[in-house]
């Protein structure tokens, strides 16, 4: 009776299986047509839709929510289906400010996903809010043959940018969201190379300019006598004056900046009576702090050591209290070569308002010079912001000279360890692959060797060994504020 039923049986499970198969091609098509209807994929090919569809996750969010969170790196792009999102950031003076409220049709995300690690706000539900949530990994997968899909991304990274910087400007950051988005359609995004004058000394104003991304000093006579980056703008004496500027501004690292055309800088002051007296304090405080610095032998030297070392290329930087460290104690140095392989820290008496600077990899935000140099694209930041040195490198030691710190040595191979799960690593290859020998294989015999801050340890070797609390990693704020 069994054996004559079982043809039944198979045809019913046929049936259910195909009944299935068409209930899920139904519902990937509604998923993939409901993408289509975002004004974010507005052009993006069904094929790309349907693909990203696929790697969706549906998130439901009620009001108040935090969504994401600026201090930490959003690891999906997130598209909004329904509901209103409110995205704040903090500007210099670290007051919370409203970039915008997004709808339907808006993504998250974006940062992220084209490389500025260190750059979020915080999202917020306003609304319940449902919302697609795509891993970042899945999404850069899919860009490397949807060119349209880049191009529509990338647009809204690029608006975005432009928006977050002008929040971040103390002196934009109290204008409506409505009223810096009308600012920024006036701006002109503009590139420079690493040593290149941005503003030349001598040379009437046509803009003011707001630093994106990057660092640039300001030299008067070839004196440095400031030092601006990110959220910092600067050509606006010689706009308010009618004066030729006072001073060269050169970029110390590859910069972006957003530049205000004159024209639209004086309508803007005269339709913001607030504004203009705010710009003009600027312009005073700044003339002040020009000639006291220029008065100050002291302070010009720790601001030409400051640049000279890099101080701040990075967000935090190692350094310890003398007075509660032992003259010759070298703990902390035994501790980094013991789990390392060799110390990748050293201290040559550079002193900073009262602390010993250590020599060690900045962590560069941007425009790290290793990083440019490496032919294998080996060093990459991970999501504390160190630059991690990977298996991709080759030992060819291109990144040692093109760091201006003397930051990157090369090691070999046996006394680098690369993480605490290295050993398995190795152990684990040699089963995968037990065909390949491996003293004929090509192996490099030396890496690059570079403090990452202990990337994958929980605590820094040099930190946790220092007896006294001597040692600590310090916000770059907190020893060189400016």
């Amino acid at each position: 009776m069994g054996s004559k039923s079982a043809p039944f049986e198979n045809q019913r499970s046929i049936a259910l299986s195909s009944e299935a198969t068409t209930r899920h091609r139904e519902q990937r098509q509604q998923q993939t047509q409901a993408l289509a209807h975002l004004d974010c994929l507005r052009g993006v090919a069904p094929d790309t839709l349907a693909r990203l569809a696929a790697c969706a996750t549906l998130r439901a969010f009620t009001p108040g929510s935090i969504i994401v969170n600026e201090r930490r790196p959003l690891a999906f792009l997130m598209l909004i289906l329904k509901g209103s999102v409110s995205l704040t950031l903090r500007d210099r003076a670290g007051h919370e400010v409203l970039i915008g409220i997004l709808e339907r049709g808006d993504c998250l995300g974006v940062a992220t996903l084209f490389g500025d690690r260190f750059r979020g706000a915080t999202a917020r539900a306003e609304t319940v809010c449902y919302l697609v949530q795509i891993r970042l990994a899945d999404v850069q997968a899919i860009l490397s043959s949807a060119p349209e899909l880049e191009r529509a991304l990338r647009q809204i990274y690029q608006q975005r940018l432009v928006e977050s910087t002008l929040g971040r400007v103390p002196l934009f950051s109290r204008l409506s969201p409505v009223e810096r988005i009308h600012i920024a359609r006036a701006l002109r995004p503009m590139q420079y190379g690493r040593g290149a004058i941005v503003l030349q000394q001598g040379v009437t104003g046509d803009a003011l300019y707001i630093v994106m991304s990057g660092q640039v000093v300001v030299e008067q006579n070839g004196q440095a006598i400031a030092y601006l980056e990110e959220g910092d703008f600067f050509g606006e004496m010689s706009l308010l004056t009618r004066q030729p500027h006072n001073a060269d501004v050169r970029a110390l690292t590859p910069v972006e900046a957003l530049a205000l055309p004159a024209q639209n800088l004086e309508d803007l002051l005269e339709s913001q009576p607030e504004l203009a007296l705010q710009l003009r304090e600027v312009v005073e405080q700044r003339k002040a702090s020009s000639r006291a610095i220029q008065s100050d032998v002291e302070r010009q030297a720790q601001l030409a050591a400051m640049l000279e070392h890099g101080l701040r290329r990075g967000t935090h930087i190692l350094v310890r209290d003398l007075s509660l460290c032992k003259p010759g104690c070298k703990i902390c140095e035994d501790a980094c070569a013991s789990r390392h392989g060799s110390s990748r820290i050293h201290f040559s008496d550079l002193m900073l308002n009262g602390m010993e600077i250590a020599d060690a990899c900045r962590q560069c935000r941007v425009g790290a010079e290793c990083v440019e140099a490496c032919p294998e694209d080996a060093i990459v930041w991970n999501d504390s912001g160190a630059l991690v040195i990977t298996e991709a490198c080759t030992g060819c030691g291109e990144c040692v000279p093109a760091c201006p710190y003397d930051a990157v040595h090369l090691t070999p191979v046996a006394a680098a360890h690369q993480s605490p799960l290295w050993e398995l690593w190795r152990q684990w290859q040699r089963w995968r692959k037990p065909v390949i020998h491996l003293e004929t294989a090509h192996q490099p015999h030396q890496r690059a060797h570079k403090c990452d801050l202990c990337h994958g340890y929980n605590d820094l070797a040099c930190v946790s060994a220092c007896p006294t609390g001597a040692l600590r990693l310090a916000p770059v704020e907190e020893v060189f504020p400016l």
